[in-house]
């Protein structure tokens, strides 16, 4: 991973699941489907930080990175984790 896809990658997953809610909420409204895909999208969003994060603690082998740069990325994964899923449980509990 490069530099600025390294520190936005946690980002850009939680801008995929908020806007694929989104359209879950606004075509399936309050359906068992809507929350069904809601689930589905965001066990798929959280493995998929789950894979940046461990992808992160060792890019050692893929690009050098600084250790502001490596921290960066990794406050930026966890918030991303910790903002999926406070996006998921009103739509999980509603």
């Amino acid at each position: 991973m490069r530099g600025w896809t390294c520190l936005l990658s946690g980002l850009i997953v939680w801008t995929v699941h908020f806007f694929t809610l989104y359209i879950i909420a606004s075509v399936f409204l309050t359906t068992p489907l809507a929350r069904i895909l809601t689930l589905f999208v965001t066990l798929g969003c959280l493995a998929a930080v789950a894979l940046l994060f461990k992808r992160v603690l060792r890019s050692d082998t893929l690009v050098p990175l600084d250790a502001w740069m490596r921290a960066v990325a990794l406050c930026g994964i966890g918030l991303s984790a910790v903002a999926i899923i406070w996006q998921t449980l009103p739509a999980l509990i509603a």
